[in-house]
């Protein structure tokens, strides 16, 4: 806050100042304007302006400027960014509070400052706020639901396959893959795929999917062609599901853009052999970018809706995501199962006295009781102020029936965008 806004603020009268806040959520222009009037003659005429023939929202605005400084505006309410979301928003849907107290049995070496995260449902809009002295100030929002279009490439059945012309140049793409069982000796090879398109019209991509053994013969190939949709440019999901024997294999994936001649290809090594017998009774563990109980396609639904998968597991700092995994063979009770499934969060920093320091620094828990004995699990992580870093996500999956505990693991990244 400048030390000019600061006084000019203070120099309103008490109910101004609940108006120019209550501004800055629903009109940040006007709030400007508001602000640097000289009279409180001007500023009546100017705020009778934005709600002229409007009774119903002046009256819902005002009902909410003054919920909200009762709530909020008691230390600090120029620099409170839960004023202004609550005017423009009303109550929030849901609004969990996050305390900085340690949770029994964990061991936790990170000062985690008090936050706050509030969900409103019907809009699909979440909103991450963190104490920062006296006031809270917004990390981050997300959104859900119908709001949000995945851009992603749709299959053509009508257009025609045609070979590709010689390479013109490289298209850049990435992959990674996830590990589930599907049923007994056959294992669920996920790809997911992520493609930069700056401008999609006329856009077609031709997908070759290749599957080989370990002596490199050709068990398997899929030829599909693609084109973008829900979006102009920006990246492209897509995703493929082999179902294959718990064996290893090399997966070979070759993409080539139609209108400007590039291809790109890459090669994935893929274990499966730990799901020979149902051995393993816990998938990978997979990131998201969005987990939610809107349908985009059906290579995105499973049992918890659609899982737009992470391919890069680099995220921008403060932004929340996702993280989705499946256990199997769990004990039922009446058909039920019961899972306690606890998300620990560890620093990964290499120093000069030992290669890597791991502590713990966030912990997520969820209980879920559903039917049969595989349990699907979506949880949204929020990193709040976690700094920019490599970090180790480590599950632990307790059967609350059987007493069993699964783990699994993965990484991400969080990185400054700016």
């Amino acid at each position: 806050m400048s030390s000019i806004l600061g006084a000019r603020f203070y120099r309103l009268a008490e109910n101004e100042r609940k108006i120019y806040v209550g501004l800055k959520g629903i009109d940040s222009t006007a709030a400007d304007q508001y602000i640097i009037l000289e009279s409180a003659v001007e500023r009546a005429r100017l705020y009778d302006s934005l709600f002229r023939d409007q009774p119903e929202a002046r009256k819902r605005f005002e009902e909410r400027i003054e919920q909200a400084f009762r709530e909020y505006g008691r230390y600090a309410p120029l620099l409170d960014d839960r004023i202004p979301i609550y005017v423009r928003y009303g109550i929030p849907t849901n609004r969990r509070v996050i305390t900085s107290e340690k949770t029994v049995g964990v061991t936790q070496r990170y000062a985690i400052k008090p936050a706050e995260i509030w969900n409103y449902r019907g809009d699909g809009r979440e909103f991450d706020f963190i104490r920062m002295g006296r006031s809270y100030r917004l990390f981050a929002q997300s959104e859900y639901g119908e709001r949000v279009a995945v851009p992603y490439l749709r299959e053509d059945l009508e257009w025609e396959i045609i070979p590709p012309e010689p390479s013109a140049g490289n298209l850049n793409f990435q992959v990674s893959y996830g590990r589930f069982r599907q049923k007994k000796n056959l294992t669920r090879l996920e790809l997911y795929f992520a493609v930069d398109i700056p401008d999609t019209p006329g856009v077609r991509i031709l997908k070759k999917v290749k599957v080989y053994s370990q002596n490199d013969s050709l068990l398997e190939e899929k030829t599909i062609s693609l084109k973008p949709v829900n979006a102009r440019n920006g990246a492209f999901y897509d995703e493929v599901n082999l179902w294959l024997e718990p064996r290893q294999y090399r997966i070979a994936i070759e993409l080539y853009d139609y209108q400007t001649k590039t291809a790109g290809k890459k090669d994935l090594f893929v274990n499966l052999l730990e799901y020979v017998e149902d051995v393993k009774e816990v998938s990978d563990l997979v990131p998201a970018s969005l987990i939610d109980e809107s349908f985009t396609a059906e290579k995105f639904q499973k049992p918890v809706g659609r899982v737009v998968p992470l391919v890069k597991t680099e995220m921008p700092v403060h932004q929340p995501f996702y993280f989705y995994h499946e256990v199997y063979n769990l004990e039922t009770k009446n058909g039920l199962h019961q899972i306690r499934t606890m998300y620990q969060i560890y620093n990964l920093q290499e120093r000069r006295d030992r290669p890597i320091e791991e502590e713990v620094v966030d912990v997520l828990i969820q209980e879920l009781f559903e039917e049969g004995d595989v349990a699907y699990l979506a949880a949204k992580y929020h990193p709040m102020d976690l700094l920019p870093g490599h970090y180790l996500i480590v599950t632990k999956d307790r059967d609350l029936l059987s007493g069993k505990e699964r783990t699994a693991i993965g990484e991400f990244e969080l990185v400054n965008t700016k």
